[in-house]
């Protein structure tokens, strides 16, 4: 039975992957359809089931512009562009606010010379006002900086946040600005000097600063660049005139230099993010098999090291398990390949609802798969496998109108000492396993310590090792 691919939106069982205890640890979602009913199992070992809803946006794989993973609905490419772009626009924000955060050592003292210098035109307790209410500004927009950071802000949230920042941000840009209104003697040609300056490095600041997000870009020079023509275009006199001029141009010049910048880093960080896809696409392809979409051998083996290291620093049970289907030699040769090919996927399929989302399922080549069962007792181990092997007797599957009858034989051997190593792990679930074919396969057999004596192979048979 071939895999069958979901319709978009399709509320399908799956496994969340789990919250990593260690570095290393990585434990691969599965999304399968399930061959068989869930709630047939005895599911004491493990906890209820979750449902989850395939995510509405395109996957790396369609972003990408790679084959999908099974399972995975592919979203028409504009779709995907859209996400990107949405995507494109947070990291955008992201470096903004970067930025900006250095306002929390560079405004505070600017605010205070500021003031201090406005008490040569202003009265004292003037000054105090403007220096007293940019401090509260500041501190208002570093805390929302702040807070967008500590959010972990979705793409779709980018807009609602921008318009947070923005107007945080445009309250610092007023304040600043108003000093051209309260702040500036049109009789008193320092008073003027002093009011350009202010806005002069308003404006070459926003250009350096905020050139990341284009939209706050323009929304911060609107207000300096407005407040820079005031003073001179309310003076007399051709001296006032070209001022208003030069600030014009200047400004032009500057807005023009912060868009550059922008269309730069706005390629630069579309470059970084189809890089960042590309990457966990191929990391995607190496950690699953291919036919199944279980757990590859490199990451179920990586996964075993990793929870070996877990169970042994925390004293937790581990246990694996080894499963072969039985006489499947028989049916490549009947059936031929293909058929083959179609009981594998099944078998991994009805495999994997029957298990934790914290378990690992991989195939570590042919017939063959292995499981890995943290935090897991002897008796929990066995009942898990036996629940697998219940699972794959009933499935039905038929080729050219004749059922074939499959079955798993299954090996389980648990952690014995701390530090084990994985291979040696292996070899005694899969001595076990073998020893479950020569007894009339369709059965679990446990491994017995390492210290008993344990049952020859049959003929044939070989561990297998890492």
């Amino acid at each position: 039975m071939p895999l069958r691919w979901p319709v978009h939106g399709e509320s399908l069982p799956t496994r969340r992957p789990p919250v990593p205890t260690d570095a290393s640890r990585s434990v691969i979602p599965a999304s399968f359809t399930p061959l068989a009913d869930p709630s047939q199992f005895d599911t004491s070992h493990s906890p209820p089931y979750t449902t989850v809803r395939l995510p509405d946006h395109p996957t790396i794989a369609a972003r990408a512009g790679l084959p999908a993973p099974p399972g995975i609905p592919v979203l028409p490419q504009p779709a995907a562009d859209v996400e990107r772009r949405a995507r494109i626009r947070l990291a955008q924000l992201h470096l903004y606010v970067d930025n900006h955060l250095t306002d929390k050592y560079l405004a505070p003292p600017l605010a205070v010379m500021a003031a201090v210098l406005l008490t040569r035109w202003l009265p004292t307790w003037q000054a105090l006002v403007f220096g007293a209410v940019e401090l509260a500004v500041i501190a208002g927009y570093i805390t929302c900086y702040h807070r967008f950071r500590a959010a972990n802000a979705t793409p779709a949230e980018e807009r609602r946040w921008a318009r947070r920042i923005g107007m945080a941000h445009g309250a610092h840009m007023l304040v600043w600005s108003s000093v051209v209104v309260w702040g500036w003697v049109p009789t008193d040609f320092s008073s003027l000097i002093f009011t350009m300056l202010i806005h002069l490095g308003l404006i070459s600041l926003t250009a350096a600063m905020s050139n990341p997000h284009r939209d706050l870009l323009l929304m911060d020079m609107a207000i300096p660049f407005v407040a820079l023509l005031l003073p001179p275009l309310f003076s007399d006199g051709a001296f006032s005139l070209g001022l208003a001029l030069l600030g014009l141009f200047y400004s032009t010049l500057m807005l023009w230099v912060a868009l550059k910048i922008h269309q730069t880093t706005a390629e630069a960080t579309e470059l970084r993010l189809r890089n960042e896809e590309l990457i966990a696409r191929l990391e995607h392809q190496a950690a699953r098999d291919p036919l199944t979409g279980v757990a590859s051998r490199s990451h179920l083996l990586a996964t075993g090291h990793a929870e070996i290291r877990r169970a042994s620093r925390h004293g937790h049970p581990l246990a694996l398990l080894m499963l072969d289907i039985d006489h499947f030699k028989a049916i490549n040769d009947s059936c031929g390949h293909l058929a083959g090919d179609r009981v594998i996927q099944a078998i991994a399929q009805a495999c994997v609802p029957a298990l934790r989302s914290g378990d690992c399922l991989g195939r570590l080549g042919g017939e063959e798969f292995a499981v890995v069962l943290p935090d897991t007792d002897l008796a929990a181990a066995m009942a898990v496998a036996e629940r697998l092997r219940e699972t794959v007797a009933a499935l039905q599957l038929h080729h050219e109108e004749r059922r074939l009858a499959l079955t798993v034989s299954i090996g389980v051997a648990l952690l014995e000492s701390p530090g084990e190593a994985l291979s040696h792990l292996l070899h005694r679930a899969d001595t076990a396993m073998y020893r479950a074919k020569a007894e009339g396969r369709n059965c679990v057999k446990a491994a017995p310590p390492s210290g008993m004596a344990r049952p020859a192979c049959p003929v044939g048979a070989h561990a297998v090792m890492p």
